[in-house]
């Protein structure tokens, strides 16, 4: 397989699961963006065993992040074939305390970053491609402590929707996941910092749900090597939503 991916958010979690299921699948290579140059190293040396990985440590808010990951892609491999959008900010604020500058910090990263990286690649899909883009299943709503997070989820959303009618005629394929409660490592963070959980609050979590068990980065790194795979070929604008509904 040929294929090279692009895949934001790749230093953790998702983003990094994604990228150890397409090295298994036998694609030519990964670029894997994220802020941490440090994370991304430890990551791409877990990885190299696998097959080709190289890293951008870059700020997904800066215009030039886009162009600076697929000239990268390009000048590496040759070519680019996939797009995960995997990168998140699920900073918590609510309609009735978020600040302009929160509200900024969160769209830059959950949909302006999403939109040039697609506009970025597209253009670079010579042969044709697939986009993924995470999302969550607070694009529905959700708390009051996730509004703004949730407002920016609900137009990634959107956003997908369009984008799959926009590319569809450049053979450029794209879905959406509209990811449910998984453990991750910024999840982590989140529950034992703002939350105040214990360190096991996953387990705990879990046996509430109905499988027993909180999605896993594994879980939806399969479910995107699914939605760029030949079996999925045909699949263009659809929205999964990857939960329990406990």
């Amino acid at each position: 397989m040929t294929r090279v991916a692009i895949i934001t958010g790749g230093a953790q979690g998702i983003g990094a699961a994604v990228a150890k299921q397409f090295l298994q699948d036998g694609f030519a290579g990964v670029v894997l963006l994220a802020l941490s140059e440090d994370r991304l190293a430890q990551e791409a040396k877990a990885l190299s065993k696998l097959g080709a990985v190289v890293t951008l440590a870059a700020d997904l808010r800066d215009n030039a992040t886009p162009d600076k990951a697929v000239e990268l892609a390009l000048k590496t491999f040759g070519r680019l074939d996939v797009l995960i959008n995997a990168a998140g900010n699920t900073e918590r604020c609510s309609v009735e305390d978020a600040s302009v500058d929160a509200y900024h910090r969160l769209f830059d990263v959950n949909v302006k970053a999403p939109l040039f990286m697609m506009q970025k690649c597209a253009a670079a899909m010579k042969q044709g491609g697939c986009i993924v883009n995470i999302s969550s299943m607070l694009a529905h709503g959700g708390p009051p402590e996730i509004g703004i997070y949730s407002a920016s989820k609900a137009a990634l959303v959107g956003l997908s929707k369009n984008a799959a009618n926009t590319l569809k005629r450049k053979g450029i394929r794209v879905n959406c996941i509209n990811l449910g409660w998984a453990n991750t490592e910024g999840e982590h963070a989140l529950q034992t910092g703002f939350h105040k959980q214990p360190e096991n609050w996953a387990e705990i979590a879990g046996a509430k749900v109905p499988f027993g068990k909180l999605i896993s980065p594994e879980h939806i790194a399969g479910t995107c090597a699914y939605l760029v795979s030949p079996a999925a070929e045909l699949m263009t604008g659809a929205v999964i939503d990857y939960e329990q509904m406990p």
